[in-house]
């Protein structure tokens, strides 16, 4: 069985930016349907998976994956025709009903035949006729609870919503789902924390990133209160409950106006954003980021003590939050943890496939996120030498290739990666990153000035070894460890190797590299470690502020060629530069 699992709402941003012309560039992605991705499953087994973005570069589109659709079938080695279902992760129609009094929008943008005619409009009529809609929280729980590796547990989403809901909480046993819990969008998690963003002068639905970096530079206890008036949790009901005021989540297309209002009554006049820590919106920011750890925890443990389930997994936007994460996994109620490492939409792709798949084989556990393209070297090759600009010598994937790599690392240079399979999902995870050593000369600030162009505030993550993890870091080693998905605290005497990487309150986004998930990876980071003592590197995402993470070689070259980067090792090629 053969089956391709479809994440986005093909007209859902053309509609808001046609029915808004003059919207706001930060209300721009107040919309449902983006990060669209493709995904495909042969005879149980999961074969690709990579988000449109990658191809078009229009980061978290929500067009008709096209291009992830032809790439996912060529690396099945099928064809359209041979394909048995397409599950789409939004299942609207049953709730047709609802949008009585907007017909016209649920025909034209939430309608499953939106993306039948989508996909006959791109040559696929046969894709069409096999479309099966999936209910959107179940695909975002499947895309957890199956690479899991967990035999039962607790499946828990929150995202901004779902068809009519923003936070969903299942048992799970095997691949079958029993909902126990469902909270409406007027309590969605998701909504507050975007609309504080919003708030803060960051776009909605694409920034709530930079407020969780912000937040460890504020006094949570300055606006508490605010948020304390605001939500609450109701240990009777198990529930989240958020009280806004009649009519404060209208015009959402505007930014949620009145909310922002209610806010700014209760707190300050924010300013705009000039990469620079403000008091006022660093406190806000910690405030709201103690109010989401809060209500997550309260609510997690709660459901854990009422089901007497161990095991946990996360999926869902909400849960691209490192932070509370790291809350959650200290729960001495879970005793396994794992987090789809794409949690964002991109995932339910992989989550709706998963939910018309049959005999699904067994996971390997941890779950490889490396799903996405990998090119040769005579590609790389065909690159290279159509740049003449650029200095670049072929070594191959060998042990001195490797050691080149990690001498540069050592020697306080900044270098870019680009290896192997793409990673699926937000995160950067050693194969299209770019590295440095984590206690070089102001690394922080040569890599945000010279090579990424971003806010000086947002902290940078480190890859470590697993054989150096414990005796640098302190976290539970769950799952979402491997994914840059939950934060660790530094060690006190581990701080001066990693003052790189050591956020304001002394925590990390850290990246736990192993020999069987990543062995080129890892062989790097243990010649680094016989090279500075300390097997971790500086790593983020090989591109520049606005680009999605880079897929082909000559993205990668070019993108190299534009900034400060000192080398690129790009599949066993060494390209040093411009000719002088």
């Amino acid at each position: 069985m053969i089956v391709l699992g479809l994440s986005g709402l093909p007209n859902s941003r053309r509609k808001l930016h046609e029915g808004n012309p003059d919207i706001d560039p930060l209300d721009a992605r107040i919309c449902q349907g983006l990060d669209s991705a493709a995904a495909i499953i042969v005879d149980g087994s999961l074969v690709a998976a990579a988000s449109e973005e990658r191809f078009d570069g229009d980061k978290g589109t929500g067009a008709l994956p096209r291009q992830a659709i032809a790439w996912c079938l060529a690396e099945a080695g099928v064809t359209a025709d041979d394909v048995d279902v397409v599950a789409h992760g939004f299942d609207y129609d049953r709730h047709r009903r609802a949008f009585a009094l907007n017909r016209t929008h649920f025909d034209e943008v939430l309608s499953s035949q939106t993306v039948r005619d989508a996909l006959t409009d791109a040559g696929w009529p046969q894709l069409a006729a096999v479309l099966t809609p999936v209910e959107h929280h179940r695909a975002h729980a499947l895309s957890a609870t199956v690479p899991s590796g967990f035999d039962r547990g607790l499946a828990v989403v929150s995202d901004g919503m779902g068809e009519v809901d923003s936070l969903t909480i299942f048992r799970f046993v095997g691949t079958e789902l029993e909902k126990l819990h469902t909270q409406p969008i007027a309590a969605s998690l998701g909504i507050l924390y975007s609309i504080g963003t919003r708030f803060l002068g960051f776009q909605f639905n694409n920034d709530e990133y930079k407020v969780m970096g912000l937040a460890p530079y504020g006094d949570p206890s300055r606006y508490r209160g605010v948020f304390q008036k605001l939500t609450r949790f109701d240990h009777d009901k198990g529930s989240v409950v958020i009280d806004w005021p009649s009519g404060a989540l209208a015009d959402a297309e505007r930014g949620y106006p009145r909310a922002r209002a209610l806010l700014e009554e209760q707190t300050f006049t924010p300013a705009v954003p000039d990469g620079s820590i403000q008091r006022d919106e660093a406190d806000f920011a910690a405030s709201m980021q103690e109010c989401l750890t809060d209500l997550l925890v309260s609510l997690v443990g709660h459901w854990l003590e009422r089901t007497g389930e161990t095991n946990l997994a996360l999926a869902g936007g909400t849960f691209l939050n490192c932070k509370s994460n790291q809350s959650i996994a200290d729960l001495p109620g879970v005793q396994r943890l794992f987090v789809q490492p794409a949690s964002g939409d991109d995932g339910s792709s992989l989550g709706a496939a998963y939910a018309v798949a049959e005999d699904l084989r067994p996971v390997a556990t941890p779950f490889d996120p490396y799903l996405g393209a990998r090119y040769s070297a005579d590609e790389v090759r065909a690159v290279l030498e159509a740049r003449p600009d650029l200095r670049w010598r072929e070594v191959g994937l060998t042990e001195e290739y490797l050691a080149a790599a990690a001498d540069d690392i050592a020697d306080d240079r900044i270098i870019a990666v680009f290896h192997d399979r793409m990673e699926f999902g937000p995160r950067a995870l050693g194969n299209r990153s770019i590295l440095a050593r984590p206690d070089g000369d102001r690394i922080k600030d040569r890599i945000n000035s010279a090579v990424k162009f971003r806010e000086a505030f947002r902290p940078f993550a480190p890859a470590v070894h697993v054989d150096d993890r414990d005796r640098l870091f302190v976290t539970r080693g769950f799952e979402p460890d491997h994914y840059m998905l939950c934060t660790a605290h530094v060690r006190p005497e581990a701080k001066p190797a990693l003052s790189g990487i050591v956020h304001e309150d002394d925590s990390a986004r850290i990246q736990t590299v192993t020999p069987g998930l990543n062995p080129t990876f890892a062989s790097l980071l243990e010649k680094v470690r016989d090279r500075t003592g300390t097997g971790c590197v500086v790593n983020t995402s090989f591109n520049v502020k606005g680009q999605p993470l880079i897929m082909d070689p000559a993205t990668a070259v070019d993108t190299f060629a534009r900034i400060a980067l000192d080398r690129l090792y790009i599949e066993g090629f060494v390209v040093e530069g411009t000719q002088r």
